[in-house]
């Protein structure tokens, strides 16, 4: 499929305003996170190169339950940065530790680059850290990524013991019934990412409930991303749905800046930590 240069220069465009407009903004210090037991960063060696990684540990020598995190962004923006906060309160509310991973990001790293960064930090984080229990998770298109590395292990017999997914998009290739921005947006960040790819790809396709483990997903009742959660549920996967029906998409970020996204924020996480106990 080919894109006019003209389209292709106005997404590039766009991409450098998220990048140095929105990042800076969303990687600001939040000061509402919780104090840890220890936050560090890592390297992760891979086949397509070194990933940089941060630790958020509640026990300093226990490891414990361990979700590997994957940040939103479109996949073409966002970074340990931006979601740094977020990945606090995700610990210390939830009692995992978190491995954040900053994936290559799209355009300059096509698909499977970021599914295939996604897959490779999970196995680091088996074969490192030894975890009770290994869980991926992550918000918006960090969901995608989650659920296809979940399933990529579940294939090759080392399946995870859960998913811990918020406001997830969970396909790039065209659902039925999306509503038009919905429908656009998906389109959008498929033509970032897989702009090189004609017909459906299985990574980017919404998944069959088959083969997912026990699945978390907190959705906001003002975002459209929750339809692909009632999807999902109504496909027969195992799911346990928290709704904030007047959250927004984004609202794990928004704690940093907002009382009542920091209370959606918090109450989402404590089902989360429920759904798991």
């Amino acid at each position: 499929m080919f894109f006019s240069a003209r389209a292709r220069l106005t997404d590039r465009v766009l991409i450098q305003l998220i990048r140095n407009r929105l990042d800076p903004w969303l990687a600001r210090p939040d000061r509402g996170a919780p104090a840890l037991a220890e936050v560090r960063d890592l390297a992760i060696e891979t086949r397509g190169g070194t990933l940089p990684a941060r630790l958020y540990s509640n026990e300093a020598q226990d490891r414990g339950d361990l979700l590997v995190f994957l940040h939103g962004g479109g996949l073409v923006s966002s970074s340990l940065a931006t979601h740094d906060g977020v990945c606090r309160r995700l610990a210390g509310g939830s009692g995992f530790d978190v491995l954040a991973i900053d994936y290559r990001l799209a355009p300059e790293q096509p698909y499977p680059a970021a599914h295939d960064d996604a897959e490779a930090a999970l196995a680091f984080a088996a074969e490192t850290f030894a975890p009770r229990r290994l869980l991926a998770g992550g918000d918006s298109a960090g969901g995608l990524l989650a659920v296809a590395a979940a399933r990529r292990r579940a294939a090759a017999g080392q399946p995870l013991d859960g998913l811990a997914l918020f406001y997830p998009v969970l396909a790039l290739d065209p659902v039925a019934d999306d509503p038009r921005l919905f429908r656009r947006s998906r389109a959008w960040m498929r033509r970032q990412y897989a702009a090189n790819l004609e017909g459906p790809v299985d990574d980017l396709a919404f998944p069959l409930a088959a083969g997912l483990p026990p699945t978390f997903i907190a959705s906001g009742g003002r975002d459209p991303t929750r339809l692909d959660a009632k999807r999902l549920i109504a496909g027969g996967a195992p799911v346990t749905h928290h709704l904030e029906p007047r959250a927004t998409h984004g609202f794990l970020n928004l704690a940093a800046v907002s009382s009542r996204a920091a209370a959606q924020a918090d109450r989402a996480i404590a089902a989360l930590k429920a759904a798991f106990s």
